[in-house]
């Protein structure tokens, strides 16, 4: 029983009235998180009846489809009604009915007509123009329920509206469940949204039980006992869902939800409840033409049927279909349903979709119908579909039902309706790579690359092994070829290495320049070399060979990227890019913004290597590669952010990336990356959760990078000699000597940084001796290196000034010039301390102030710390430091010492002395952080100090840190 009466949701309707007034002079978005059964729908419903006209609300959900969300679900009612909205400019969209056949048929080209180039950002460009011109004649809510179910391309579709729409009037609305099945996928979209400045988020809260009275009294119509009010309340747990099953219960109600649930449709007469289990089989949502189709009542008969499921809230109408009220009704439904009688419905589904070319749905019906072998067929279809449609992740679940039903069929690549030649009712065209073939072997070969697309690696290294395992190599060696090279990218995007299988795949081509897919391996198997550049050099070079010689632009491509990152090749990448963009491969084309963050940061052009990589990753989410290329790329962009000292944005982009679940290389590495910047800033705790675990995903530049993690960790953690250790096996490693030299030479920084800390704490015990023999070890592998860009020189003159104790300002310019404000910052340092050395105090007090700014804008706590400490032990004047308040002398003040710290202004003096933000001095002292930040400001004010920095390096002056102050 639904409560006519909405109850408890005042502030939530009148925060998305409030989201729509923003929307009114620019587009918005409005996100409603709730539980299961907490009332997300019937918000959107009571929202879209206190709408003013003339606003329209246009609606569309993602249905949980045996736990596979359908491409692009949500957005074909939307557009359904958009296209009837701005019907009189529908045939600017005909493009649309291509990806989504439900909007009618594609109209023919006319003579001499050109059509515009198709891909995904064709179709998101359309979706975009058609919301954008209906809300210009009429303001407009576009409302997707059920987010948590939408699969990756209605993410992405979702995402790329919310980015680039720009017409006021539009309101993007979207519901989704917290927790469950779908919710952790959200993670990045939500990331994303919620920092939108017009995005209003909602989580509703279960009811009160002083509004579970309410619904109760709405529901019966009298207000009940205290005693009803407060079981009810106790057992729903103020679901309002709950509450609706247990309105008319008493003491021997079930206990188990689906009882609960089942309560009023097992009430229902017998024609009613068929019908409601025939809407369950169907899905969240069936039309009313579909419906009608399956059912065995029609007109009349079966409105009088479905109008009490839609009277008791069981259905609700939308659109031109019929969906449950709630996905747990649905979900109980069709589980009560007898195995019989959920073959026979799916039978009726599948029979009256059969000319239609709703392959996913046909998919699924025939196969819960135990009709495995056109299950099968239509999978295969719809595979096919969902990768024209950037869909990997649904290509690959498409591809895995037609090898789960391989074995069931009698002759699976004849119900596939084509074989190598690719004829056959069935056929849709040749595939973009790859040997065309119906059989197991080629099916397995498709898996494997909508895997490695996908980013579901492992999964990708099984199917390629079992299609290797089919194929054999002797008659078909170019189909074993492509299926090593495939395992070996795979294998090398895990984070192992793929040579075996590249050099197994070399070994059954003919060694000819005319041969492409020679070409294509070699060029993968360099790219897997790298960063042995050495290793690497041949098969670029005999890539690129190959495809000048066969005018093949993947294989041009590849050995262009070797040339480009090997010799810091700037026009080669962008002649990879102008080859690249012509490409239907965007796996291709997105690996060469990887190449150029990776040149332009060697060469020390950060900013353009950070622009290069973010623009790379908006592209991989857009073309469905997200998980694949995009984390990688994740990791060019956030390690670029961090050297440019934009920490805020790598932390946020680091926490994005790592939310989306990304393949076990690329999560330590941003893992990694986290430490760092945790390091950094001071957090110990958190740097040692992140190099924690096993490094055995990472390899070569990315498994020394976790070394000089671990080492500086120990440092932090007041164990050099640990350090030491773990700088000994790095040096020790065969990837030492065979990444580009500016790699190694970072690590050989580290080590310095090690043995500084070595020194410090034993400087002339027998472990000096040590530190100093490492030292010369470390020398002597820099003087073994060459020199490769300017990142590469700023870290030789970072080492040599930490090796030798001098020629600070030739570190500082290298560091100034690259715009690496961190580095920067510990090199002023140390040319300030060798400025106060050498009498400069000028200079020094200089140095020490740049530095604290620089400190102080990136959050780094220890380095600011240091700063203070050593501006603090600098002399106040001709060389002798103050004295030292005596006891009962006045308390810290001004330079002059007239103004007194309040004892509480003096513990936040010490946390300022600490490094510590004024949210984390609020944290540690429990008041609010504005607090903090008042009593900072006072203290500044009362030392005459213009920054925390300063007021720190005055308290370890005059010694304040040491004690309290006196009373």
């Amino acid at each position: 029983m639904v409560s006519p009466v909405f109850v408890g949701r005042d502030d939530a309707l009148a925060a998305l009235a409030g989201a729509w007034q923003t929307a009114v002079g620019a587009p918005a978005v409005a996100l409603v998180a709730g539980e299961a059964g907490i009332g997300k729908s019937r918000l959107v419903t009571e929202f879209e009846h206190a709408l003013d006209l003339p606003v329209r609300m246009v609606r569309g959900a993602c249905a949980e489809f045996g736990g596979e969300g359908l491409a692009y679900a949500p957005f074909v009612a939307v557009l359904r009604r958009l296209v009837r909205e701005g019907a009189a400019a529908a045939g600017r969209y005909r493009e649309l009915a291509r990806w989504f056949p439900e909007l009618g048929e594609v109209p023919e080209a006319q003579p001499g007509e050109q059509r515009p180039l198709s891909g995904k950002h064709r179709l998101y460009e359309e979706v975009l123009a058609l919301v954008e011109e209906v809300a210009a004649a009429r303001p407009v809510v576009v409302a997707v329920e059920d987010l948590h179910w939408a699969d990756a391309a209605s993410r992405e579709l979702f995402a790329f509206l919310a980015r680039n729409l720009t017409q006021p009037g539009v309101l993007l609305l979207a519901t989704y469940r917290l927790g469950g099945a779908g919710a952790g996928q959200l993670g990045p979209l939500l990331s994303e949204l919620a920092r939108g400045p017009r995005t209003t988020t909602l989580r509703l809260p279960r009811l009160t039980e002083g509004h579970v009275g309410l619904q109760l009294a709405a529901i019966l119509g009298t207000a009940p006992d205290a005693a009803t009010v407060h079981r009810v309340h106790r057992r729903s747990d103020g679901n309002p869902l709950f509450v609706e099953a247990l309105a008319h219960g008493d003491s021997h109600t079930p206990d188990s939800l689906r009882e609960l649930l089942l309560r009023a449709p097992r009430a229902l007469p017998s024609p009613a409840r068929l019908l409601l289990s025939l809407v369950s089989a169907g899905g969240d949502f069936v039309t009313h033409r579909l419906l009608e189709s399956v059912a065995d009542e029609s007109g009349p008969e079966l409105d009088a049927l479905l109008r009490p499921l839609v009277d008791q809230g069981l259905l609700v109408t939308a659109d031109d279909g019929y969906g449950f009220r709630h996905a747990l009704i649905r979900q109980a439904v069709y589980e009560d349903l007898l195995p019989g009688e959920r073959i026979r419905l799916h039978t009726r589904y599948a029979e009256a979709l059969r000319d239609s070319d709703a392959y996913a749905e046909l998919a699924a019906h025939t196969y819960a119908a135990g009709d495995h072998e056109r299950a099968l067929a239509f999978a295969y279809r719809a595979a096919h579909r969902a990768r024209r449609s950037y869909a990997y992740d649904e290509q690959r679940r498409m591809l895995e039902r037609v090898l789960d039903l391989w074995d069931r069929v009698r002759d699976p690549s004849a119900a596939l309706g084509t074989g190598p030649s690719g004829t056959g009712p069935f056929d849709i065209g040749p595939l973009d790579s790859g040997p065309r073939g119906a059989d197991l072997v080629g099916v397995l070969t498709e898996a494997a690359e909508a895997c490695m697309f996908s980013g579901d690696y492992r999964r990708g290294i099984d199917h390629a092994t079992a299609g290797l395992a089919a194929v054999d190599e002797r008659r078909a060696p170019e189909r074993a070829a492509l299926l090593l090279e495939h395992r070996g990218r795979l294998r090398h995007r895990l984070g192992g290495t793929g040579n075996a299988d590249f050099d197994h795949a070399l070994r059954l081509l003919p060694d000819d320049v005319g041969n492409v897919l020679r070409g294509r391996v070699l060029g993968v198997m360099a790219m897997g070399l790298l960063p042995d550049a050495d290793a690497a050099r041949w098969a670029f070079d005999e890539a690129l060979r190959i495809g000048r010689h066969t005018g093949d632009a993947t294989v041009t491509v590849r050995g262009l990227l070797g040339t480009g990152a090997r010799d810091g090749d700037l026009g080669a990448l962008a002649e990879a890019r102008g080859l690249a963009e012509r490409l239907d491969s965007h796996d291709l084309l997105l690996t060469v913004p990887m190449y150029e963050a990776m040149v332009h940061t060697r060469t020390g052009e950060h900013r353009r290597g950070v622009d290069a990589a973010l623009d790379g990753l908006r592209r991989a989410r857009r073309s469905g590669l997200g998980l694949s290329r995009g984390a990688d790329l994740a990791c060019y962009a956030a390690h670029g952010l961090i050297l440019t000292g934009r920490w805020d944005e790598a932390t946020a982009l680091l926490d994005e990336a790592l939310a989306e679940d990304p393949p076990p290389a690329a999560r330590q590495h941003l893992r990694r990356l986290v430490g760092r910047l945790a390091l950094c800033r001071g957090d110990v705790a958190a740097a040692a959760t992140a190099a924690s675990g096993p490094a055995d995903a990472l390899r070569s530049t990315g498994l020394l990078q976790h070394y000089q993690l671990v080492c500086l960790l120990a440092v932090a953690q007041g164990d050099p000699e640990e350090a030491d250790r773990v700088l000994g096996r790095t040096l020790a490693d065969p990837w030492f000597t065979r990444v580009p030299s500016s790699e190694a030479r970072s690590v050989l920084v580290t080590g310095a940084l090690v043995q500084e800390a070595r020194l410090d704490a034993d400087s002339n015990g027998p472990t000096a001796q040590q530190a100093e023999d490492r030292r010369t070890e470390l020398a002597l592998l820099d003087a073994g290196l060459p020199e490769y860009g300017r990142l590469d020189r700023a870290r030789r003159s970072h080492l040599h000034a930490l090796l030798r104790g001098g020629g600070w300002q030739q570190a500082v310019s290298a560091w100034r010039e690259l715009g690496q404000p961190y580095h920067l910052a510990q090199c002023l340092l140390r040319a300030g301390r060798s400025a106060l050395a050498a009498g400069d105090l000028t200079g020094g007090s200089a140095q020490f102030e740049e530095a604290a700014e620089l400190a102080d804008s990136l959050g780094a706590a220890p380095l600011s710390r240091r700063i203070a400490l050593a501006a603090g032990q600098a002399p106040a004047s001709h060389g002798a430091p103050p004295a030292r308040p005596a006891e009962g002398a006045d308390a810290p003040g001004t330079a002059h010492g007239t103004a007194r710290l309040t004892a509480r202004e003096h513990e936040v003096l010490l946390l300022i002395a600490e490094g510590l933000s004024n949210r984390q001095i609020a944290g540690r002292l429990h008041i609010s952080p504005s607090t903090a930040g008042v009593h900072v400001s006072h203290i500044l004010a009362k030392l005459g100090a213009s920054t925390r920095t300063r007021a720190a390096a005055i308290a370890h002056r005059q010694g304040w840190t040491a004690a309290a102050p006196p009373e």
